[in-house]
């Protein structure tokens, strides 16, 4: 049984949203890359926030 390293989920993230760039970009779509980009980042974003926020508890006391 093989084990997958801890890295693989985000090298699938980069690998898809690098494919669905060049997509773009070969069916002449190059206005919708900014928009695609700001998507990204704003998920990659929205995981950050969604992560740290179980922690709050413990550092709100620390104060």
């Amino acid at each position: 049984m093989s084990r997958r390293r801890w890295y693989s989920g985000l090298v699938v993230i980069s690998k898809t949203s690098t494919r669905t760039l060049g997509a773009l970009r070969d069916h002449r779509l190059g206005a919708f890359i900014p928009f695609v980009m700001y998507l990204l980042i704003g998920s990659a974003l929205l995981w950050v926030i969604n992560t740290v926020a179980p922690l709050a508890p413990f550092v709100y006391s620390l104060f």
